[in-house]
């Protein structure tokens, strides 16, 4: 105990070796008080290591920073800080002063703290959202880092009031006034400022401390995947710099269109037809405009595409080392290097080599679709005609074509299920999801790429996210209406939602639009949809999901209705929508501006119902979910009604006048459904029955 003088850059106490058993108080220099991740001075008239609990290491080191010296007392407890306070009446006012900056500038590296605890999450964060992309950019396989799903965000402590901040700060700013009117009127006013700036510092020191040990859990959970991304990052600089020229690392691909049709097996003729046809196509620079003779071009480069695809997928079966350029023109309709231009090409290779097919096969390239029709694991899609596989055979029965032997050889034949798909799915749907069908080609060309690849690449990962993004506001948008029955345990009959994720069928294209080809299978309502998007989009892709999402409700609503769907004696969204459109002009519950926009609307999609609806539903999801009113009140009481926004949602916008009675409306609907199922788990609870997975799956999609 006593005065200690201190060399600069010596350590009066080393953080974590160190036993708090005395505090100081600078008499002469200045000390840097240090944490792993920040650091503030302390000057003379400071008291040091208050915040420290005596008994215990140091959470702090202590250093000088220049020739410094301390008078040391003895710390067994907090009283202790007063009684040296108390010691020197003379010194007390000096003391208040410090403790008073010493709070304020703790106060500083909480807030900087935060700030940067933060800055690491989010970037964190950032990368995570940017892997996908970045690993399709270099050709490399995602991995899976399971403990980044454990991440959250730091939050500000609720121990700090925002008084103590702001009183910090306020003695701070006066400080020349109070240690000349106020801390020397008294020790016990000097004592008093010291104790209550010396809690603030107690106060925010622990939750510096926490915040430390937020970032050192941070860094050790992402420590692999930081590690994984630097070498990302380090093979993407590298190739950035071969495309300046400053290296050699450029994918070469040459000859894609004669391997592609060596791979294919084409003939001699073929072969020389579509080489001259792809050449005078490379050779016009106005290639895509309205002549007879580019029209005519266009459409025969698409027709021997698809004679060339079949025999090239079909090799690929049995091929365990297809060629780059062959899976290349499989799932991007990539056919040339030179009409994909040098960079593109390079990008579609590396997007090639990183793909890994969807585990949950929800989202899948038009090649693996196609893979799953000729293995018979799905029925062949609708035709044209709205025909479906068995449909199209008995028609074609009926009309002479086949014969009952050739009808019942070819239901199960591999080879024609796969010709039916691509007539029907892949030549229509390919043209459909491209948006300028007029100017439609197979092949991939570079002047079709409005946006760069690696943005408007569609992934399983982001039609997920739409998928979860809808879900969370219409969050019925999938559901469809089961049954349940076990009569052993007295349930005769119980309606449940049954949530089934369309198949998203990504087109080998560079297109704009997203289509439903069909919202089931065959006649059974518990199937998939088949939905198809361009495999890169060059469109708002979040606005081309909602109408995509809002054209399958508008169908699978009259799927389910049959005959009744615009039959407004049967309630449903179709037929309600139906009668609102038909008889607007007689709705007193309409303004004269409102009938005259949606006269206009009705004029501009051509007087489609359909098309209307689908306009409205996207302004429901997307502005009034957010609280923005875009729609009229009874197009907005028809969707409430039919697709009732998710828990979540209604909390947020329940104070809206616009909202309240339909939300306190559907509450008592759904109070009134839930009721009997929560009576018959409180039954089967009580008899010791265990209780069906339909049960408790219909309640919690009650409560969301």
């Amino acid at each position: 105990m006593g005065l200690i003088k201190l060399e600069k850059g010596q350590i009066l106490h080393k953080a974590g070796s160190d036993i708090v058993e005395t505090l100081e108080v600078i008499i002469k220099g200045s000390l840097k008080i240090s944490s792993s991740y920040s650091s503030i001075t302390l000057n003379m008239g400071s008291l040091v290591g208050i915040v420290e609990t005596p008994g215990n290491p140091y959470n702090y080191t202590i250093e000088a920073i220049e020739e410094s010296a301390v008078y040391s007392y003895p710390y067994n407890s907090k009283n202790d800080i007063a009684k040296v306070v108390k010691s020197s009446p003379k010194f007390a006012p000096i003391l208040a002063a410090a403790s008073a900056e010493t709070a304020a500038s703790v106060c500083a590296v909480y807030e900087t703290e935060f700030d940067e605890a933060m800055k690491e999450y989010d970037q964190v964060m950032a990368d995570i959202a940017d892997y996908p992309a970045l690993c399709i950019k270099v050709g490399e396989v995602q991995k899976e880092f399971p403990e980044l799903e454990e991440l959250i965000p730091p939050e500000r402590s609720s121990k700090i009031p925002e008084w103590t901040i702001e009183f910090a700060s306020a003695l701070k700013a006066n400080e020349a006034s109070l240690k000349k009117n106020f801390y020397p009127l008294s020790v016990e006013i000097a004592a008093g400022i010291v104790m209550s700036t010396f809690n603030i510092s107690d106060i925010i020191s622990n939750e510096v401390q926490t915040l430390a040990g937020y970032r050192r859990v941070l860094r050790k959970r992402t420590s692999a995947f930081n590690t994984h991304m630097k070498m990302i990052r380090a093979k993407l600089s590298d190739m950035e710099r071969a495309e300046s020229g400053e290296g050699d690392g450029t994918v070469t691909i040459v000859n894609a269109l004669q391997t592609i049709l060596a791979y294919a097996g084409a003939s001699g003729e073929t072969i020389a037809t579509f080489e001259d046809q792809i050449a005078a196509f490379k050779a016009n620079e106005n290639r895509y405009d309205s002549s007879d003779e580019a029209r005519a071009l266009r459409r025969s480069i698409g027709s021997l595409f698809y004679k060339i695809y079949t025999p090239a997928f079909l090799r690929s079966l049995t091929d365990e080392n297809i060629p780059m350029e062959v899976r290349m023109f499989f799932m991007f309709g990539f056919i040339d290097e030179e009409l994909a231009g040098e960079k593109n090409t390079s990008i579609l290779y590396n997007m090639v080599k990183a793909y890994t097919p969807d585990p949950d096969g929800t989202v899948l390239t038009l090649y693996e679709w196609l893979k799953k029709i000729y293995f018979l694991e799905v029925e062949p899609s609708k035709n044209e005609f709205d025909q479906d596989w068995p449909t199209y055979l008995r028609e074609q029965k009926n009309s002479g074509a086949i014969n009952d032997v050739q009808l019942e050889a070819m239901t199960r034949s591999p080879k024609h299920r796969l010709d039916f798909e691509i007539q029907n799915l892949f030549t229509l749907g390919n043209r459909m999801t491209f948006g300028r069908v007029s100017s439609f080609v197979p092949v991939f060309d570079q002047q079709n790429v409005l946006r760069p690849l690696d943005m408007a690449y569609i992934t399983a990962a982001k039609v997920k996210e739409y998928f979860e993004k809808i879900r969370s506001i219409d969050y019925g948008v999938f559901c469809r209406q089961a049954v349940f029955s076990n009569t052993e345990i007295g349930i005769t009959q119980l309606f449940y939602a049954d949530d089934i994720s369309p198949y998203m069928i990504l087109m080998p294209n560079v297109g704009s639009r997203a289509s439903l080809w069909q919202e089931i299978e065959g006649k059974n309502r518990r199937t998939k949809a088949r939905m198809l998007v361009s495999i890169f989009n060059t469109e708002n892709t979040e606005d081309a999901m909602l109408r995509l999402f809002g054209e399958f409700r508008w169908e699978m609503c009259k799927t389910e209705q049959g005959v009744h769907w615009n039959d407004v004696t049967d309630p449903s969204l179709t037929s309600m929508y139906c009668d609102y459109l038909q008889f607007y002009k007689k709705n007193s519950a309409l303004s004269s501006e409102q009938k005259e926009k949606l006269r206009t609307d009705l004029k501009k999609y051509s007087n489609n119902y359909k098309n209307v609806f689908i306009a409205d539903y996207l302004s429901y999801i997307k502005y009034e979910s957010a609280g923005s009113p875009r729609l009229n009140k009874v197009a907005r009481e028809i969707l409430f009604t039919f697709c009732p926004f998710g828990k979540e949602i209604r909390e947020k916008i329940g104070d809206n006048p616009q909202y309240t009675e339909l939300i306190n409306h559907y509450l008592a609907h759904i109070g009134n459904q839930a009721k009997p199922i929560t009576n018959a788990i409180a039954k089967l609870k009580k008899d010791e029955i265990p209780i069906p997975e339909e049960l408790t799956l219909q309640l919690e999609h009650l409560q969301k």
